[in-house]
């Protein structure tokens, strides 16, 4: 049985596409790379299929019309038969050193997700930082949440971060939306409930590059893409009731509690970047949303000084703090 399932969606990728199912290669008969053509007009099908005809046993191609990031990992999971399932990005890679650890170690893994640092690494490479977990779990051994501890507040889980295992994802019954930006949120919350056990190791496995223009965490894209955002906070909020994941977990609460302010934050701020009375709109739009989906979360998310409820400082003075919050923080951690 395959190890890793690797899912690299692709679009358009033809100029970089190479260089991340290389660093993926080394994996061998442990693993599989399933490269998804997601109907692109470039190259990306031929290089896809030479890698396939090369590499019969570790690739596999699915050509698909064009249906998202979140269509391409949806058809990953139907393809996927490694015990671990892992998406990397075309335009990211793995780090050669982390990688060659995790495969030494992980067949003696059985933990329901595995957690690694990733490294955002940028055309200059002194502007190269790692978000890194080791405050926050207990390292090389297989732990539960109640042995977690507290997040920075630039510390949260993340598609770069985390390695489900196959049978956690089947049982969450994902189906991303097509067309939609930003769903790889809505893939890391789902499977939470589902997940008992962690295991953490202490390296920057994924390299997230962070560089052209046309990448949605760039900041006009951001504006452009902001419906979406608050698409995906919207399902995200309504999800689950989190009063019954308390009554069985209560750290795990927590942390599924802290990625809903995370994102219906980025929802608001995403809205009000366009400084636009639509941009306000849209943001309270999805406030009532969650309102209507979900009261208790909305009343602990809107005034119980969340990253959210801060993102909400009404008016354009809140605004402009707010959007100056966002850029301030962006200039410290050089995430986008």
């Amino acid at each position: 049985m395959k190890q890793i399932s690797f899912v690299v969606p692709c679009y358009n990728s033809a100029n970089y596409m190479r260089h991340c199912i290389d660093s993926l290669l080394i994996g061998g008969d442990d693993v599989e790379i399933i490269i998804i053509d997601d109907g692109s007009v470039d190259d990306t099908p031929r290089i896809a299929d030479e890698y396939a005809k090369k590499y019969p046993n570790i690739v596999k191609v699915h050509h698909q019309k064009n249906g998202g990031h979140g269509e391409g990992i949806n058809q990953g999971l139907k393809i996927a038969k490694g015990r671990y399932f892992k998406v990397i990005d075309s335009d990211d890679w793995a780090d050669l050193k982390s990688y060659k650890t995790l495969l030494k170690k992980i067949k003696k893994i059985d933990a329901d997700v595995i957690i690694m640092n990733y490294r955002y690494t940028h055309p200059d490479a002194s502007l190269d930082s790692t978000i890194n977990f080791s405050n926050v779990f207990p390292q090389d051994k297989e732990v539960t949440w109640k042995d977690t501890k507290h997040f920075r507040v630039t510390q949260f889980l993340s598609l770069h971060s985390m390695m489900y295992k196959k049978t956690v994802l089947d049982a969450s019954h994902i189906a991303l939306p097509k067309h939609t930006f930003y769903e790889d949120n809505l893939f890391i919350y789902l499977p939470l409930i589902n997940t008992k056990t962690i295991y953490y190791m202490d390296m920057d496995f994924y390299k997230y590059f962070i560089g052209r223009d046309d990448q949605s965490v760039q900041e006009p894209q951001l504006i452009k893409r902001s419906a979406q955002q608050v698409l995906i906070a919207e399902l995200v909020c309504k999800a689950y009731d989190l009063d019954e994941v308390k009554k069985t977990d209560k750290k795990l609460y927590k942390i599924m509690r802290r990625e809903c302010s995370l994102l219906v934050a980025l929802g608001v701020v995403f809205s009000r970047l366009s400084e636009t009375d639509d941009g306000e709109k849209q943001y309270k739009d999805m406030w009532d949303t969650i309102k209507n989906d979900n009261p208790k979360l909305f009343k602990y998310l809107r005034y119980h000084s969340t990253l959210a409820s801060w993102a909400s400082l009404p008016g354009k003075v809140g605004r402009a703090i707010v959007i100056g919050g966002y850029r301030g923080a962006h200039f410290l951690v050089k995430f986008n």
